[in-house]
């Protein structure tokens, strides 16, 4: 999987489409720098990413001395190997001796490359904190749609939800959420993979009043 020669998404703005890492252990990051006529390896962790660029965690002598660089991720399992070229662009200090830096990509990513990345729950959309639930909850589809027999809802923040479906659903797919107390609101769907015999969603909110809804319900 290369990042090298991208195929743009749809124009994405840097704040409505960061995904946060989820998994850092799982995956790798480094800043490959040239210095003089060696290539310097920085290791890093990733705080977020998306088309545009990325925010990383390392520990550098000389920042300002680095005009480009090349960053490059790869997961545990080798799916993931993606090298992708671009420059530092902030940095926010975050603890003594290591700082938060920006790095805008030369070229956008291909928002597939990320789309993966969620699938196999690298990074996620949602960087609040995820409350626990398990509950079965009603999903109701748009008229034409196989209705779901069966769906948990796995976990829920103030801007998304995690659940467990028995029936495939489809990207960028609005739904209704309806908790056992009558409680209601729409999400969209973002992500999905296979989980055994039923299929794991991750879905964000349409409008505060859904994210209210829910969250109030499913915390009481």
């Amino acid at each position: 999987m290369s990042a090298s020669t991208p195929t743009p998404g749809p124009a994405q703005n840097r704040n409505g489409d960061r995904f946060h890492a989820r998994n850092t252990a799982n995956l790798k990051a480094e800043l490959l720098v040239l210095h003089e006529d060696d290539v310097v390896r920085h290791p890093c962790q990733m705080a977020d990413i998306s088309v545009g660029g990325c925010a990383v965690r390392v520990s550098l002598d000389h920042p300002e001395e680095i005009s480009v660089a090349v960053l490059r991720m790869q997961d545990t399992s080798g799916e993931v190997d993606i090298e992708v070229a671009g420059r530092l662009c902030w940095n926010q200090q975050t603890s003594v001796g290591s700082n938060t830096f920006g790095f805008q990509f030369r070229r956008l990513m291909d928002a597939n490359l990320i789309d993966h990345m969620v699938s196999a729950g690298l990074v996620t959309r949602r960087q609040e904190t995820r409350i626990q639930s398990g509950t079965p909850i009603q999903v109701r589809r748009a008229h034409g749609k196989p209705a779901l027999s069966e769906a948990t809802l796995e976990d829920f923040s103030t801007t998304g939800v995690r659940i467990h479906a028995d029936k495939e659903l489809d990207v960028a797919e609005r739904l209704l959420l309806t908790t056992s107390s009558g409680a209601s609101g729409s999400v969209s769907v973002k992500w999905i993979k296979p989980c055994g015999d039923q299929f794991e969603c991750g879905c964000i909110f349409q409008n505060l009043n859904s994210a209210r809804a829910i969250n109030d319900a499913l915390a009481s």
